[in-house]
């Protein structure tokens, strides 16, 4: 009588060698290591829920790496795909929520009209960090913000593309927070 190797009695290569010839193999994998990719993505994530989601797209992940990797030991292999998997989620992240603060920031008006800062002081910090603007800088600002134009009507006006007005609002924003911060700690 044949007997019927299982998955299980399958070492952890010749499961890659399996799964690379288009074999079940990863399924075995997953549910060896799901465990230990499920604990290191729960201490990155501190949370289950991002731990759970992690651990799915890790394992869709290894369908494709494990394709064109030659892997010698899967486990510590693993664990350096699961640690980078996380530290670049976690990166995202920061990222994401590093631009949406300075979003905020930027298009916080009042930071920008001299005529809604009551503080005397403020004001005039905020006209000379207008004034060390580039000469583009300051005529979209002050179209927008004080002429009130659009994006589109400052496009035309200057003869320029709508990203070109975009680009240069938002360097012209940040360089007068940056100016701002500094002139803040010069006091």
């Amino acid at each position: 009588m044949t007997r019927i190797i299982q998955l299980k009695e399958y070492s952890d290569k010749e499961l890659i060698a399996k799964h690379k010839l288009g074999q079940s193999g990863l399924s075995e994998l997953y549910a060896r290591y799901k465990h230990l990719v499920y604990g290191s993505c729960l201490k990155y994530f501190k949370n289950k829920t991002d731990a759970d989601d992690a651990v799915s797209e890790i394992f869709v992940l290894l369908d494709k790496k494990l394709k064109i990797h030659e892997v010698e030991s899967f486990k510590s292999w693993l664990y350096t795909v699961t640690r980078n998997y996380c530290i670049e989620v976690l990166r995202k992240k920061s990222r994401k929520r590093d631009k949406i603060n300075n979003a905020e920031l930027m298009y916080s008006e009042s930071i920008f009209h001299p005529d809604e800062v009551e503080d005397e002081q403020m004001v005039k910090k905020l006209k000379l960090c207008i004034a060390s603007l580039t000469e583009k800088q300051k005529m979209t600002i002050d179209l927008f913000y004080f002429k009130k134009e659009s994006y589109k009507d400052i496009a035309l006006q200057m003869n320029l593309s709508w990203n070109m007005v975009r680009s240069l609002m938002q360097n012209g924003r940040r360089n007068l927070k940056n100016c701002l911060e500094s002139k803040n700690g010069e006091q």
